[in-house]
């Protein structure tokens, strides 16, 4: 049935006058040449583009508008003529999609009696199915599913979804096939039982939904919609110099095997269309891929020699007329690789830190290069490999030899040590070096050391039975005359403003970056200002 626009007049609008339906009238002369669709694209449930007028000679008359084969509502903006020299106008063109496709052919009548069409082709509601991404976040707890990205096949205004248009589960198996679902101490959160659905599945309790890029990023017109959910950890003192943690139910993505090595877990996810979206008709929404933190893939993943892997953060900045500082940091036992966690170490404690926005503005970009183990860890026996790998890493990329920084953590000090006081004729000329959580260096060490002039910070807690030796290597970098300086926090478990760690973790401290020396400097300042 032929359909014909509803001219709205303002001022009955106003006077809230009843309109009687007429055919559109738009001007142009009656010489009109050009009547055809420009582009259209769907959004929110509608068809929407123009029709493009053109005329020869003044646009003083009126020619009439119709159109057939809709079955959903059409509005028609019309366009006015300014002045006798204009020739050409634009019409708005809104057609609503219904659930089968539409061919619309709107017809422009001349004076003469003549006709021009333009057919236009109405794309169906959208009926999927419909992808989505989980997405993973680190924070220094943990690594954790903390949401999903959907590409929802059409274009979508801000306010077409929100926070309860969605319904999503997951169930969450661990490396080792176990199915998360307990709750207590480094598990589900008590607090959170209403949460779990039985049979290893629990409710995401989704906090924000909003139109986004295909980076996540909301905007206010899109094809994407970013689901964030509830995933925070909850953490606790727990005795002298412990911590309890208490994770979101189905959230958290990485955890230690019996073994105590990192691994990634993997999740099923279900998620369900809980009220209507514009453009959407009834549709499945089917599971893609599991992303990592956006953070982990601006590293580039690569084997390291004598086995295990490297990553490698690149600062933007970085050219061969700004060289940048690099930092090499060494992990700890937990995040060794064991053929299934590549990129392991940068999540296992969330070396990540040292690409984030904090760390990197005050080294005004920087490399990060963190070598990741074998399962036999760091010792000595690997310094020829990492002095290879950091050399070629230099010589390769825009790096200011000058600034060369190295640090580790617990097991990690192992192979920093080696390191700075090498003297192999592949040695690095370091111009910083941090020891967390460990190492010990005797007097014959520090006057290495002091040879090769460059300071050291050692951070610990009092708690912490692998930094014991700390006191003692400051004494002896001291004597040997090395620029040394130690951080050691009281007992108990770390605190680092936000979640309680277990006393051996000081790294958090560091990553966090509330090391602060007698001046009020940071440990992120000072390893800025170091340089040989």
């Amino acid at each position: 049935m032929k359909k014909i626009l509803t001219i709205v007049i303002a001022i009955v609008i106003a006077l809230n006058f009843p309109v009687p339906t007429m055919a559109i009238e738009i001007p142009a002369s009656n010489n009109v040449y050009v009547f055809e669709a420009g582009d259209f694209e769907v959004v929110d449930g509608w068809y929407i583009g123009e029709i493009n007028v053109g005329w020869h000679g003044n646009g003083n008359n009126k020619v009439d508008v119709d159109w057939a084969g809709n079955e959903g509502e059409v509005i028609v903006t019309p366009y006015t003529v300014e002045n006798n020299k204009q020739e050409a106008g634009t019409l708005g063109i809104k057609i609503a999609q219904t659930t089968e496709e539409q061919t619309v052919v709107f017809t422009l009548t001349k004076i003469n009696g003549q006709k021009l069409d333009a057919t236009i082709m109405v794309p169906a509601l959208y009926d999927g199915p419909i992808s989505f991404d989980v997405l993973r976040t680190a924070n220094n707890p943990g690594y954790y599913y903390s949401g999903a990205l959907i590409d929802m096949g059409v274009t979508l205004t801000a306010d077409a979804v929100d926070k309860d248009t969605f319904l999503a589960k997951a169930r969450v198996t661990e490396y080792d096939g176990s199915v998360q679902g307990s709750f207590g101490n480094f598990a589900w959160d008590p607090e959170k039982t209403s949460y779990a659905l039985g049979d290893g599945w629990a409710r995401w309790n989704i906090v924000d939904a909003y139109v986004s890029d295909a980076n996540g990023n909301r905007v206010e017109k899109g094809e994407y919609v970013k689901i964030d959910i509830e995933w925070l950890t909850r953490t606790e003192p727990s005795g002298a110099s412990s911590a309890n943690r208490y994770d979101v139910p189905a959230t958290r993505a990485a955890w230690y095997t019996a073994g105590g090595y990192i691994a990634y877990a993997n999740i099923e996810l279900a998620i369900t269309q809980n009220t209507v979206i514009p453009g959407i008709a009834e549709a499945s929404y089917v599971q893609g891929e599991t992303r990592h933190d956006p953070l982990f893939d601006q590293f580039e993943i690569s084997d390291a020699p004598g086995g295990g892997k490297y990553a490698l953060y690149t600062p933007d900045n970085a050219s061969a007329d700004n060289k940048r500082p690099i930092l090499i940091w060494f992990h700890g036992t937990g995040e060794r690789y064991h053929g299934a966690n590549p990129g392991g170490n940068l999540i296992g404690n969330r070396a990540l830190s040292f690409a984030d926005e904090e760390f990197q503005e005050d080294l005004d970009g920087c490399y990060i290069l963190a070598p990741q183990s074998t399962t036999a860890g760091w010792s000595g026996n690997r310094l020829n490999d990492m002095e290879q790998l950091i050399n070629t890493v230099v010589a390769e990329n825009y790096i200011d030899t000058d600034r060369i920084y190295v640090g580790g953590l617990s097991m990690g000090t192992g192979m920093t040590i080696p390191l700075i006081t090498s003297t192999t004729e592949n040695k690095i000329d370091f111009a910083a070096a941090i020891l967390c959580s460990g190492g010990n260096l005797n007097a014959a060490q520090a006057q290495i050391i002091a040879s090769k002039g460059f300071p050291v910070y050692l951070v610990g807690s009092t708690s912490d039975a692998a930094a014991n030796n700390l006191p003692a290597s400051l004494g002896n970098l001291l004597a040997a005359g090395v620029d040394a300086k130690m951080k050691l926090y009281p007992a108990g478990p770390v605190f680092d403003g936000t979640y309680y760690f277990g006393a051996h973790d000081a790294w958090n401290y560091i990553y966090n970056n509330i090391v602060e020396d007698e001046d009020g400097v940071t440990i992120f300042e000072w390893l800025a200002n170091q340089s040989r």
